[in-house]
């Protein structure tokens, strides 16, 4: 009776990852606009709590968070400003955004509300149509940078989000996959743009990305192709800079059986070059029997020397799913250019499933 009722569920499961819509629920729930956001500690690994290690992440901490907000759920990615304050998308065009006390377990400061534009007004199917994906901050002059699917574009708005100052509609990323758009973003240091689409193939391998020698929200700017190849079977969910010469990759993967998981991997900058197609390496999956859900955010702050990698998932709307964050302090180690496959080195050194180890420094 149990596995039939894990195959049931897995099959629902597969319908709300399978089904070309971002935003599937039952019947909508009375109106509800509090702006409290609550934050429940999780563990990595409840059966093993003081397990921390998840190859080359080291797990500091984590968070369930939920709201009674109608509004609230489906993170699709966030970006962090100073004093632990998290700014998060949801892909129905809704900002949240809290300052996050560690010690207390506390969103201080919180707010749900929903983005001032978007390709549609407000009235018109704007769950499918503000289905907001991807995010970026320039902390110089405030400005954040919105990737939108469905109607696939580039948004900027203003220091405080209260206004669009200006959208493109990329001729380049017309024919993406209308589920399938600006899943992640990178500002490279030398102001490049950088658009990842989910699901839209490249002709040499991989999928599309563009790459913008200026700044993508503008109607002028004009981009040009390459394509990145994500670790097999995953789809890339979002992007960070780790520093000058690298970023942090985040890739999900759902199978009815197997459930989900995610790969963190680290690319090189230099890699992304128009026409080529660059890769990742692997340095920590998620699965079973670690938490996990839908991990679609990704965000890296700094505290001294120590690099802080934070994750965040997206529930869907569904109650079967949670809307988890979860930080992590990045490890060091060495960078095989030879992409380690993460369930291989589980296998070769007998972790436990969900656990890869690396070489360390």
């Amino acid at each position: 009776m149990r596995s039939a009722m894990l195959r049931f569920l897995a099959c629902i499961s597969l319908f709300f990852f399978l089904v070309p819509v971002t935003y599937v629920r039952g019947p909508v729930p009375p109106p509800n606009e509090s702006q409290y956001i609550t934050l429940e500690p999780v563990r990595i690994d409840a059966k093993n709590p003081v397990r921390t290690r998840v190859g080359r992440l080291e797990f500091l901490g984590g968070w369930k968070i939920t709201s009674a907000n109608a509004a609230f759920g489906g993170i699709s990615s966030m970006v962090t400003l100073p004093d632990n304050r998290f700014l998060m998308l949801s892909d129905n065009g809704s900002l949240f955004g809290f300052t996050l006390d560690e010690d207390k377990h506390l969103a201080v400061r919180p707010f749900i509300a929903p983005l001032p534009d978007g390709p549609a007004k407000p009235n018109e199917f704007a769950r499918q149509n503000w289905d907001s994906e991807s995010f970026l901050h320039d902390p110089e002059t405030g400005q954040f940078w919105v990737g939108y699917e469905h109607q696939h574009s580039i948004w900027r708005y203003g220091p405080s989000l209260a206004r669009k100052e200006a959208a493109h509609f990329p001729e380049a990323a017309k024919n993406w996959p209308e589920n399938g758009g600006a899943e992640a973003m990178l500002h490279l240091p030398d102001g490049r743009f950088l658009i990842f689409s989910e699901a839209a193939e490249y002709s040499k391998g991989g999928y599309q990305a563009l790459i913008f020698a200026t700044d993508p929200a503008e109607p002028t700017s004009k981009a040009v192709r390459f394509g990145y190849q994500p670790p097999k079977g995953y789809h890339l969910t979002d992007a960070a800079l780790l520093d000058d010469k690298s970023a942090v990759l985040l890739h999900r993967r759902f199978t009815p059986f197997g459930g989900l998981s995610a790969i963190v991997s680290i690319a090189q900058l230099q890699d992304f070059q128009p026409g080529k197609v660059a890769t990742s390496v692997p340095i920590a999956t998620l699965k079973s029997p670690l938490k996990v859900d839908n991990m679609e955010a990704l965000a890296v702050t700094h505290d001294g020397d120590q690099t802080i990698v934070w994750i965040a998932s997206d529930d869907n709307f569904i109650a079967l799913q949670e809307s988890l964050l979860f930080k992590f302090r990045l490890l060091k180690g060495k960078v095989s250019r030879k992409k380690p496959d993460p369930e291989r080195q589980n296998e070769k050194a007998g972790a436990s499933p969900g656990f890869s180890t690396f070489e360390s420094d």
